[in-house]
């Protein structure tokens, strides 16, 4: 079955000499300050790449993260779909980390309306998670997590807030999965959860857990969290991420097979909870699970085109795939769990002349966000812990750091 096809053209984008000026957003109250930006001002428009973009759940803001270790917030205008000409987009306000982020995260019930509800977590190297707010230049709280042994901080390589819960937000580390209490600023987790059970546990009959760097985190519908590890295992957790293991598997395929990659960026469920979709670094596609069913692989989605350590975001709308790729193209693969085997992608276009590191929708549909830029061979060294950085990817037509807002037909 052939999938449908699109007719996307460019609305907004950050490309561009002459932007708009800002404005205050519907809905905000007047009198509420814009806030001054805590990035550099000598930092210049695409002068550096970008590495993920997130839309709020009100669809009204996105939040991108960048290789210059700065947090953006883009407010979207009201006439974003109705003016004549693509529209210049402009950052609201932005936060400059000291250290590189490893991951952002922002609260499920953002509103624009409710600035106290404008919340959003950032996981800096060596640093206490910390929450930001898009109207407020300063931390408004921070969460250490803190090594038992060597009392240094743990920096998270993946966040997820709880669907079940709002004040619940879990953290992804090294053989851990801590859960925080987000109204107690300055402390520790609530709860701490082992990815590998204790020598006991195993004795008595326990379930073989997963180690390595919790790299990845995903709740379903039905509550169960999905954890992958930049080790190739996805662990799977009951009662919302409160409950015990269910599981885990290793991802199929050794280094040299076509569908192995070096690790888990990224777990998505399908609405009805049954399907589960893992992307890899340096991988040509996407694996699909049936978590509920068979609880085997059902399909790999292949041509891809993210053979890079880059984190390559990929997401599931309804029983759709998209993904970007490393050739400034995004993909799309239709029928999300209604077929078994390897399969190319039905549709795409060319929305960057650069590595798309993300391309995610609107959650009322018709609008996409994609962001895109990569490290070249001959860009200075930059180097983080999470390893996605020490492999460069061959040169495009030309660097292309950018954010576009595409209206979808």
């Amino acid at each position: 079955m052939e999938g449908t096809r699109y007719c996307p053209h460019l609305v907004a984008s950050t490309e561009g000499s002459d932007p708009s000026p800002i404005i205050q957003p519907d809905g905000v109250e007047k009198s509420y300050p814009t806030p001054l930006s805590t990035a550099s001002e000598h930092r210049s428009p695409g002068s550096a790449y970008f590495k993920s973009a997130q839309w709020s759940p009100d669809g009204t803001t996105i939040l991108t993260s960048t290789e210059d270790h700065v947090l953006t917030n883009h407010i979207l205008p009201p006439d974003l779909l109705t003016s004549e000409s693509p529209i210049h987009l402009r950052p609201y306000s932005s936060h400059e980390s000291p250290e590189p982020v490893y991951a952002t995260t922002i609260h499920p019930s953002y509103a624009l309306q409710d600035p106290a509800s404008t919340i959003y977590l950032a996981s800096p190297r060596s640093l206490p998670i910390r929450l930001l707010s898009p109207f407020s230049p300063s931390i408004l709280a921070s969460y250490p997590l803190v090594s038992k042994t060597t009392e240094e901080y743990i920096a998270p390589h993946s966040l997820l807030f709880s669907s079940h819960d709002p004040h619940t937000f879990f953290a992804g580390s090294l053989n851990l999965i801590s859960t925080f209490d987000i109204n107690r600023n300055g402390e520790g987790p609530v709860e701490r959860m082992p990815t590998v059970p204790s020598k006991r546990s195993k004795v008595v009959g326990g379930i073989g857990g997963v180690k390595g760097i919790v790299s990845a985190l995903g709740m379903s519908s039905e509550g169960i969290l999905a954890a992958g590890t930049f080790s190739r295992w996805v662990g799977l957790y009951d009662a919302y991420g409160r409950g015990g293991s269910l599981g885990a598997f290793e991802l199929q395929g050794d280094r040299s097979s076509q569908e192995a990659g070096t690790g888990v960026t990224q777990v998505l469920w399908s609405a009805d909870g049954r399907y589960l979709c893992v992307a890899e670094r340096c991988s040509d596609g996407v694996s699909i699970w049936d978590v509920r069913g068979t609880g085997k692989k059902l399909a790999w989605m292949r041509g891809r085109k993210a053979e890079t350590n880059q984190r390559m975001g990929v997401e599931v709308v309804g029983n759709e795939l998209w993904a970007g790729g490393v050739d400034g193209r995004v993909r799309v693969w239709h029928g999300l769990g209604e077929k078994e085997g390897i399969f190319d992608p039905t549709w795409g276009f060319e929305a960057h002349e650069d590595a798309v590191s993300s391309a995610t929708w609107h959650y009322a549909g018709s609008v996409l966000a994609t962001c895109s830029g990569q490290r070249h061979s001959d860009d200075a060294p930059f180097s983080t812990e999470d390893s996605e950085s020490s492999v460069s990817n061959p040169r495009p037509r030309k660097t292309d750091n950018s954010l576009k807002i595409w209206g979808v037909e």
